[in-house]
């Protein structure tokens, strides 16, 4: 997954708790979106930075987005080992999509009302409508990490009284990330997303803190020469923090159906 996605659905959910959700959209009538347009991007028609969602006062728009993006995005997943049997176009990083949805002019005010992740998770509309997508989830055991504070223990700083919450998810693709009165709730999707499997929480800290974890990913490895220690290294020396390699139950996503749509 490339590091601007991971930094755009991070500061999408950032403060959320839960990961995976599924539940319709809590409302006396349920909100759809009234317009949907999809229309699938060529090659070269895209930047190498990629795209992202942006919200829109009645609705969402995208821009050079793999449909794997978008699922993630709708089902809340910031792991995509956790979507499963999606079809390698849906993957692929050669076709990107551009989409608006919209909702009505009279249900604007009741959007506008939701929460940014309720919003987003609209967007398994555009899944079904537009892609025929049909899915479930269970829960399977899977390879994984456990994120466990390291002999010595944490080296976490306390923000000081007053101090805003400035966590800067952006730099998780560069080796560097910034962390400003705030809890652990998105470091394991940033960790997850450098180790390649999901990261499960268990150092039980629960409260806001201050640090700066700088690594070499290890997507650079072999051409890195900052002298950087890898994430796992990092994560100890710099943090008192420890991944461990685990077995564990994982809510997945499992897809059922989906096809590719026509311009539209």
């Amino acid at each position: 997954m490339p590091p601007c996605r991971v930094a755009v659905l991070c500061a999408v959910f950032a403060g959320a708790v839960g990961a995976f959700a599924q539940a319709p959209v809590p409302s006396a009538k349920p909100l759809e979106f009234d317009v949907i347009s999809v229309k699938p991007m060529g090659p070269g028609s895209c930047s190498l930075d990629g795209g992202g969602i942006r919200p829109l006062a009645d609705g969402i728009s995208a821009s050079c987005v793999p449909l794997a993006f978008v699922v993630e995005s709708a089902y809340r997943l910031l792991d995509q080992d956790r979507i499963v049997d999606l079809p390698k176009w849906a993957q692929s990083e050669s076709l990107m999509y551009s989409f608006e949805a919209r909702v009505s002019g009279e249900d604007a005010r009741a959007y506008a009302m939701l929460s940014r992740e309720d919003q987003v998770r609209m967007l398994q509309q555009v899944l079904t409508d537009r892609f025929q997508m049909k899915a479930h989830m269970e829960t399977r055991e899977v390879a994984a990490f456990d994120l466990v504070i390291a002999k010595g223990g944490p080296k976490l700083k306390e923000p000081a009284a007053g101090e805003p919450s400035q966590s800067a998810f952006f730099g998780a693709g560069n080796g560097d990330i910034k962390w400003a009165n705030a809890p652990l709730t998105n470091l394991k999707f940033l960790l997850g997303d450098e180790v390649g499997k999901p990261v499960m929480d268990k150092t039980g800290l629960t409260g806001k803190y201050d640090f700066r974890l700088e690594f070499t990913p290890a997507a650079r490895a072999a051409t890195d020469d900052s002298g950087r220690p890898s994430v796992f290294t990092a994560l100890e020396e710099q943090l008192g923090l420890k991944l461990v390699p685990a077995k564990e139950p994982v809510e997945v996503l499992v897809i059922d159906s989906i096809e590719q749509p026509a311009a539209n």
